[in-house]
């Protein structure tokens, strides 16, 4: 069934009346003028019309006064269930609070990872033009120099670049796999900015910061 509004139902019942007072003007024609062939047609057409007019105007009526019952019914059962679930809504308020709250937590945790995150690929580009600035350019054997990525090796260890939003992402992905496997953020993959050595820094943070959450 097609939903009914009341405007629908005001045309229809108005343009049933306007068809049923085109009929009696009509008639009065025809009784005026029986012998008259247009007269007679036009009553007949008078006729057709009102009746449709009327046919339709039940029916549309019906069809609202049916609807309107069932939304009278989940009115009724919607202020009931309104009525007894009031402690549900003082839980469901606390239960918002504390997610938001959590969440105003987690967003400044962000704000200062990305902060730190940001500030280690900063020192490790500065390490990069002070071995640049001292001749020292890495050529794959020597323990100490810096690579044209600006990630450098010191002493025969490598700091590469790291993208702290793309090591946040990826923890958030994890999370969210954790939790809701199925999430469409479970399947996102972010490309590091930076390149490969921004992404070589995110997998050695990420391990890192694995292997502190495992501890």
């Amino acid at each position: 069934m097609i939903a009914v509004t009341t405007e629908q139902l005001a045309q229809v019942e108005e343009e049933a009346a306007e068809a049923d007072g085109e009929l009696k003007e009509a008639e009065r024609a025809y009784a005026s003028h029986r012998s008259s062939p247009d007269a007679y047609e036009r009553h007949q057409e008078a006729i057709g019309r009102a009746d449709h007019a009327a046919a339709r105007a039940r029916v549309v009526r019906a069809d609202w006064e049916e609807q309107q019952a069932e939304r009278d019914r989940r009115a009724a059962a919607g202020e009931l269930a309104a009525r007894e679930l009031a402690g549900a809504v003082e839980g469901l308020g606390r239960s918002r609070a504390a997610a938001v709250e959590a969440v105003v937590e987690a967003v400044a945790a962000m704000g200062r990872a990305l902060g730190a995150l940001g500030e280690h690929d900063r020192l490790v580009r500065a390490a990069a033009a002070d071995l640049t600035a001292r001749g020292l350019r890495h050529e794959g054997v020597e323990p100490t120099g810096a690579n044209l990525d600006e990630s450098v090796w010191i002493g025969g260890v490598k700091w590469p670049l790291v993208d702290g939003g793309s090591v946040l992402g990826r923890c958030l992905v994890e999370q969210v796999v954790a939790g809701h496997p199925r999430h469409s953020m479970a399947r996102l993959v972010w490309a590091p900015y930076g390149g490969v050595s921004a992404a070589e820094g995110r997998d050695v943070v990420l391990a890192m910061v694995r292997g502190e959450r495992r501890g």
